[in-house]
């Protein structure tokens, strides 16, 4: 059996607060951001939890950095903050800060099962549909060595959201290029 590795990187978010969810004993263990791109549920580390429900009001501005992991099994992305700074509310500009930006990029995978269900053929269609959508010099596409899911070949995985795709076919692409990075 393989064990599947969660993707994982840091991010930063800054946003308004719009719920708390406190246990019993008093300590902050979900934080729910809105931000300008999307809302956030955020699990608090414990190390950090101390006091914060006596600090934080809904409404309130939050800058909140930690890890976020994208979990392959369960096709999920969680977020857990390692670091809370309320932040000025007179300042709602700032809220607009995005997650870490990083370059956007399409993995495709190009191992031996993913090759024999149409990767390459994929690849090809992918580099088309950017030049057709006119941002091909926004988005990198990067092959790949196998990434352990070779029974949903071809797969691929748009970065930096991580999102996965599985049997991807040819009609599929011109959608999820729109979905991703149409402006």
């Amino acid at each position: 059996m393989i064990a599947l590795q969660p993707l994982v990187s840091e991010f930063t978010v800054v946003g308004k607060l719009e719920d708390i969810l406190v246990s019993s004993k008093g300590r902050v263990k979900h934080l729910y951001l809105s931000a300008a791109e999307k809302d956030y549920s955020i699990e608090v580390a414990k190390s950090d939890q101390t006091n914060l429900s006596q600090e934080l009001q809904q409404g309130c501005y939050l800058k909140v950095s930690g890890m976020k992991k994208y979990e392959l099994h369960q096709e999920q992305l969680k977020y857990k903050a390692y670091r809370i700074e309320l932040i000025d509310q007179k300042q709602p500009a700032k809220s607009k800060i995005a997650v870490t930006n990083a370059p956007s990029k399409i993995l495709i995978c190009q191992g031996s099962s993913c090759r024999q269900q149409g990767s390459a053929k994929a690849c090809e269609l992918l580099k088309a549909e950017l030049q057709t959508q006119g941002i091909a010099d926004r988005v990198d596409i990067k092959i790949t060595g196998c990434i352990k899911q070779c029974k949903q070949a071809p797969n691929l995985v748009i970065m930096p959201e991580r999102n996965c795709y599985s049997k991807v076919h040819s009609a599929q692409i011109p959608k999820i290029i729109a979905k991703h990075f149409s402006a």
